[in-house]
C-alpha cells in the first residue's frame, strides 16, 4: 500500500475530542438483508454495490492516523452494511491486525462469508466475530430478518468456529421472539458462543414501518427480570458465557444505583480519554458522516461532523449535533431527546428511557480446566 491520505482532525480536537479510543468504520453500505428494525434504513445499498465503500487505502490511512495521534486504539469494530461484502475485507482485516489495537471485532449478519477468505486470515486478527441472529428457530428468526436466513446464519457460525474464531451473537429482541428469550442461553452455549449481546428493537429506522414488533416498556422489564433470574438460577449449567442485557427503561432509583450516564458522558470522560468515532464512507450516500453513538444515526444534523474524501473532518455546528445536544441536557439520554423516543414511556409508569448501550453484564462461572 503506497498511496496514503493525509487526515486532518483539527476540528474534532477543537471541540474537545482529543483522543479517539474506539473506531467503528462502516466499511461498506452494501447489505443483503433488510431487517424489520434496521436503523440504517436509507443508507443501505444493494449487495453487489462496490461504489459506496471505504477505499482500502483511505481506511488504512485513517486507522494509522488515529493510532498515531492517540497512542493506539482501545477497540475497533468492522461494521456495515454487511462488512464481508466489501471486496477487500480480507486485506482490511489483516491490516488492522498489524496495528496497535487492543480489541478488534467485526459485526456480520451471518448470511455467508462473501468476500472474506478465512484461509488468509488468522483467528487472532479478531478478538471475536459478532454474528447477528434473532431466534433459536427458523420461525422466530426469519420473521424479522429474511426467509431461510436462520439456516444460513447457523452454517456461518459453524464456519467461523471451525476456523478458530471466537464467536458472539447480537440478538435483537422483538415481539416475535421475546417469549423464547431464556432459550437463547442453552441454545447458543451449545453452539460454542461466548457472548450473547442482547438488543431491544427501538422505534427507529425500518421499525417505523413495523411498529408491532416493538416491545413496550413494562413487557421488556418483565422479560429482562425473568432472564436475569434464569441466569442466576441456572448459570452454572452454562459455564464461560457472558450475557449483556440492555436496561432501556429504568426507574429514578435504578438510575442512581447504577450511576447511569449517557454514552456521550461516558465517552467524553472515559478513563483513558478515548472517544468513540463512527465513520461512514465518504460517498454520495455515506457522506463521510461521523457519530459517537449509533443511537442517532440517520437523524438529521445529529452527526458530529463529516470527513471528506481527502480526509478532512469538518465539525457540525447544528444544535442537533449529539455533543452539542448533550451539553444542554447532561443527565438525559441524548438520542431519546433528539429522536423523540420519550414517547415509548407512559408518564404514569415512572420510567425513563436510557441509552441502548447501557447494559447489565452477567457472566456464568468458568468451566474447571481439569474437566
Amino acid at each position: 500500500m503506497h498511496e496514503t491520505f493525509s487526515f486532518d482532525f483539527t476540528e474534532l480536537k477543537a471541540n474537545g475530542i482529543n483522543r479517539i479510543g474506539e473506531f467503528n468504520p462502516y466499511v461498506t453500505l452494501a447489505c443483503d438483508l433488510r431487517c424489520s428494525y434496521c436503523y440504517m434504513f436509507d443508507f443501505l445499498t444493494k449487495a453487489n454495490d462496490v461504489v459506496h465503500v471505504m477505499p482500502t487505502k483511505w481506511f488504512v490511512s485513517m486507522m494509522d492516523h488515529i493510532c498515531e495521534e492517540g497512542g493506539g486504539l482501545d477497540r475497533m469494530t468492522f461494521l456495515g452494511g454487511e462488512p464481508t461484502l466489501h471486496p477487500d475485507i480480507t486485506t482490511m482485516m489483516n491490516e488492522a491486525a498489524q496495528r496497535p489495537i487492543k480489541e478488534r471485532r467485526m459485526t456480520t449478519n451471518g448470511m455467508g462469508l462473501h468476500n472474506l477468505n478465512l484461509d488468509k486470515v488468522s483467528p487472532d486478527a479478531l478478538d471475536h466475530v459478532s454474528v447477528s441472529i434473532d431466534g433459536t428457530t427458523a420461525e422466530s428468526n426469519d420473521v424479522t430478518r429474511a426467509k431461510n436466513s436462520f439456516k444460513r446464519i447457523i452454517e456461518t457460525i459453524g464456519l467461523y468456529r471451525q476456523a478458530g474464531f471466537k464467536v458472539s451473537v447480537n440478538y435483537t429482541v422483538t415481539n416475535r421472539n421475546i417469549a423464547n428469550l431464556n432459550e437463547t442461553v442453552p441454545f447458543f452455549h451449545a453452539m460454542g458462543v461466548s457472548i450473547i449481546n442482547l438488543h431491544r428493537a427501538s422505534l427507529d429506522g425500518n421499525a417505523y414501518r413495523n411498529p408491532d414488533i416493538i416491545i413496550d416498556a413494562v413487557a421488556w422489564i418483565e422479560a429482562r427480570a425473568k432472564l436475569v433470574e434464569f441466569l442466576k438460577t441456572n448459570g452454572s449449567t452454562y459455564p464461560g458465557l457472558t450475557v449483556r442485557i440492555p436496561y432501556i427503561f429504568m426507574t429514578d432509583s435504578e438510575v442512581l444505583e447504577t450511576r447511569y450516564a449517557p454514552i456521550q458522558e461516558r465517552n467524553y470522560h472515559s478513563p483513558d480519554g478515548g472517544h468513540r468515532l463512527i465513520v461512514f464512507p465518504a460517498t454520495s450516500i455515506g457522506k463521510g458522516l461521523c457519530y459517537m453513538s449509533s443511537d442517532v444515526i440517520g437523524h438529521p444534523n445529529a452527526e458530529l461532523g463529516r470527513i471528506d474524501e481527502n480526509g478532512r473532518f469538518r465539525w457540525n455546528s447544528h444544535d442537533n449535533n449529539e455533543l452539542i445536544a448533550f451539553s444542554r441536557h447532561k443527565l438525559a439520554n441524548v438520542s431519546s431527546l433528539i429522536k423523540n423516543q420519550t414517547q415509548e414511556v407512559n408518564p404514569g409508569e415512572g420510567l425513563v428511557r436510557v441509552s441502548h448501550s447501557f447494559k447489565l453484564t452477567l457472566r456464568t462461572a468458568q468451566q474447571d480446566a481439569a474437566e
